[in-house]
Protein backbone atom coordinates (compact mmCIF):
# COMPACT_ATOMS: atom_id res chain seq x y z
CA UNK A 1 0.00 0.00 0.00
CA UNK A 2 2.69 2.06 0.80
CA UNK A 3 4.14 1.54 -2.51
CA UNK A 4 0.83 2.61 -4.43
CA UNK A 5 0.70 5.63 -2.16
CA UNK A 6 4.24 6.38 -3.04
CA UNK A 7 3.65 5.67 -6.81
CA UNK A 8 0.59 8.18 -6.40
CA UNK A 9 2.46 10.76 -5.32
CA UNK A 10 5.37 10.83 -7.51
CA UNK A 11 2.64 10.50 -10.35
CA UNK A 12 0.85 13.76 -8.62
CA UNK A 13 4.56 15.77 -8.93
CA UNK A 14 5.12 14.57 -12.66
CA UNK A 15 1.53 16.24 -13.34
CA UNK A 16 2.14 18.98 -11.83
CA UNK A 17 5.17 19.58 -12.96
CA UNK A 18 4.33 18.85 -16.60
CA UNK A 19 1.05 21.06 -16.19
CA UNK A 20 2.99 23.78 -14.46
CA UNK A 21 5.33 25.02 -17.81
CA UNK A 22 2.27 24.35 -20.05
CA UNK A 23 0.26 27.64 -20.84
CA UNK A 24 -3.52 27.00 -20.00
CA UNK A 25 -4.56 30.04 -22.03
CA UNK A 26 -3.37 32.99 -19.64
CA UNK A 27 -1.74 36.07 -20.34
CA UNK A 28 0.01 38.67 -19.12
CA UNK A 29 1.09 40.88 -22.10
CA UNK A 30 -0.72 42.33 -25.21
CA UNK A 31 0.59 44.13 -28.10
CA UNK A 32 -1.24 46.35 -30.63
CA UNK A 33 -0.72 48.81 -32.60
CA UNK A 34 -3.40 51.67 -32.53
CA UNK A 35 -3.79 54.73 -34.02
CA UNK A 36 -4.74 58.48 -32.43
CA UNK A 37 -4.68 61.67 -33.44
CA UNK A 38 -5.13 65.16 -32.08
CA UNK A 39 -6.45 68.26 -33.54
CA UNK A 40 -7.74 71.79 -32.88
CA UNK A 41 -10.97 72.30 -34.04
CA UNK A 42 -11.17 75.03 -36.91
CA UNK A 43 -12.81 78.16 -36.30
CA UNK A 44 -16.43 77.58 -37.26
CA UNK A 45 -16.76 74.42 -35.10
CA UNK A 46 -15.01 75.91 -31.69
CA UNK A 47 -17.07 76.03 -28.74
CA UNK A 48 -15.65 79.26 -28.20
CA UNK A 49 -15.40 81.77 -31.25
CA UNK A 50 -13.16 84.53 -30.68
CA UNK A 51 -12.94 87.16 -33.38
CA UNK A 52 -10.50 89.78 -34.24
CA UNK A 53 -12.47 93.30 -34.01
CA UNK A 54 -10.29 95.40 -34.08
CA UNK A 55 -10.86 98.25 -36.16
CA UNK A 56 -7.42 100.42 -36.58
CA UNK A 57 -8.71 103.21 -34.48
CA UNK A 58 -5.88 104.29 -31.49
CA UNK A 59 -6.94 103.76 -28.05
CA UNK A 60 -6.42 106.26 -26.20
CA UNK A 61 -6.95 107.97 -22.61
CA UNK A 62 -6.61 111.59 -23.50
CA UNK A 63 -7.68 114.32 -25.71
CA UNK A 64 -5.45 117.74 -26.55
CA UNK A 65 -7.39 120.82 -27.83
CA UNK A 66 -5.44 123.25 -26.62
CA UNK A 67 -5.05 122.04 -23.96
CA UNK A 68 -5.01 118.09 -22.54
CA UNK A 69 -7.78 116.72 -20.40
CA UNK A 70 -8.52 112.96 -19.67
CA UNK A 71 -10.88 111.82 -21.97
CA UNK A 72 -10.88 107.59 -22.25
CA UNK A 73 -10.99 105.93 -25.69
CA UNK A 74 -11.34 102.49 -25.96
CA UNK A 75 -11.84 100.00 -28.68
CA UNK A 76 -13.35 96.82 -29.46
CA UNK A 77 -10.47 94.24 -30.28
CA UNK A 78 -12.64 90.75 -30.32
CA UNK A 79 -15.71 89.43 -30.34
CA UNK A 80 -16.51 86.34 -27.99
CA UNK A 81 -19.64 84.05 -29.83
CA UNK A 82 -20.62 81.17 -27.66
CA UNK A 83 -21.48 77.92 -29.76
CA UNK A 84 -21.74 75.55 -27.56
CA UNK A 85 -25.32 73.73 -26.44
CA UNK A 86 -25.39 75.65 -23.15
CA UNK A 87 -24.46 78.85 -21.87
CA UNK A 88 -21.59 80.13 -20.10
CA UNK A 89 -21.56 81.23 -16.81
CA UNK A 90 -18.61 81.71 -15.79
CA UNK A 91 -15.69 83.64 -18.96
CA UNK A 92 -13.02 86.17 -17.57
CA UNK A 93 -10.90 87.91 -20.32
CA UNK A 94 -7.61 89.65 -19.67
CA UNK A 95 -5.12 91.12 -21.29
CA UNK A 96 -1.70 89.09 -21.09
CA UNK A 97 0.56 90.75 -23.25
CA UNK A 98 1.47 94.12 -25.50
CA UNK A 99 4.08 94.07 -27.74
CA UNK A 100 6.40 96.84 -27.16
CA UNK A 101 4.95 97.67 -24.11
CA UNK A 102 4.85 96.60 -20.54
CA UNK A 103 1.99 94.16 -20.04
CA UNK A 104 -0.37 96.84 -17.71
CA UNK A 105 -0.42 99.70 -20.46
CA UNK A 106 -3.59 98.60 -21.53
CA UNK A 107 -6.38 96.56 -19.71
CA UNK A 108 -9.66 94.97 -20.46
CA UNK A 109 -12.17 97.90 -19.68
CA UNK A 110 -15.15 95.73 -21.05
CA UNK A 111 -16.15 91.97 -21.67
CA UNK A 112 -18.99 89.33 -21.10
CA UNK A 113 -18.66 87.64 -17.68
CA UNK A 114 -21.30 85.56 -19.25
CA UNK A 115 -22.53 84.27 -22.36
CA UNK A 116 -25.72 82.64 -23.05
CA UNK A 117 -25.75 79.78 -25.85
CA UNK A 118 -25.97 81.90 -29.69
CA UNK A 119 -24.47 84.77 -27.75
CA UNK A 120 -21.82 87.51 -28.98
CA UNK A 121 -19.97 90.23 -27.33
CA UNK A 122 -17.61 92.38 -27.54
CA UNK A 123 -13.98 92.84 -26.29
CA UNK A 124 -12.87 96.12 -25.36
CA UNK A 125 -9.49 97.62 -24.00
CA UNK A 126 -8.75 101.00 -22.83
CA UNK A 127 -5.31 102.59 -21.40
CA UNK A 128 -4.30 101.25 -17.67
CA UNK A 129 -3.29 105.06 -16.75
CA UNK A 130 -0.43 103.81 -14.64
CA UNK A 131 1.83 103.78 -17.68
CA UNK A 132 2.91 106.12 -20.22
CA UNK A 133 3.30 104.45 -23.46
CA UNK A 134 2.40 104.59 -26.88
CA UNK A 135 3.14 102.91 -30.73
CA UNK A 136 1.66 99.86 -31.79
CA UNK A 137 1.66 96.46 -31.06
CA UNK A 138 0.39 92.81 -30.78
CA UNK A 139 -2.03 92.30 -27.77
CA UNK A 140 -2.67 89.12 -26.44
CA UNK A 141 -5.95 88.11 -24.72
CA UNK A 142 -6.24 85.58 -22.46
CA UNK A 143 -9.80 83.73 -21.85
CA UNK A 144 -10.78 81.48 -19.39
CA UNK A 145 -14.02 79.96 -19.17
CA UNK A 146 -14.49 77.48 -16.15
CA UNK A 147 -18.34 76.03 -16.28
CA UNK A 148 -19.51 74.16 -17.93
CA UNK A 149 -16.69 73.26 -20.06
CA UNK A 150 -13.12 74.26 -19.20
CA UNK A 151 -11.48 76.66 -22.16
CA UNK A 152 -8.13 78.27 -21.24
CA UNK A 153 -6.77 80.35 -24.41
CA UNK A 154 -4.76 82.83 -25.62
CA UNK A 155 -5.46 85.50 -28.83
CA UNK A 156 -3.18 87.86 -30.27
CA UNK A 157 -4.69 90.66 -31.97
CA UNK A 158 -2.40 92.03 -34.15
CA UNK A 159 -1.21 95.78 -34.67
CA UNK A 160 -3.10 97.87 -32.33
CA UNK A 161 -2.27 101.21 -31.68
CA UNK A 162 -2.05 103.22 -28.10
CA UNK A 163 -1.51 106.23 -26.80
CA UNK A 164 -1.77 106.42 -23.00
CA UNK A 165 -0.50 108.48 -20.82
CA UNK A 166 -0.09 107.80 -16.52
CA UNK A 167 -2.30 110.40 -14.71
CA UNK A 168 -4.90 110.66 -17.07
Amino acid sequence: MNRLVSAFGLLLIVLGVALGSVQLGAFDQVVAERDASVSVAEEDEAYLSIQDGYGGRTVRNYLCIFICFSYDRPRTVATLENRYITDYSTLNVEVDTVGGASDDTLEVSQAPTTLSEGEARNVVVSCSGTTTADGTGDVTLLVDVSEPVYIHQKTTIQDVSYDCAAGY
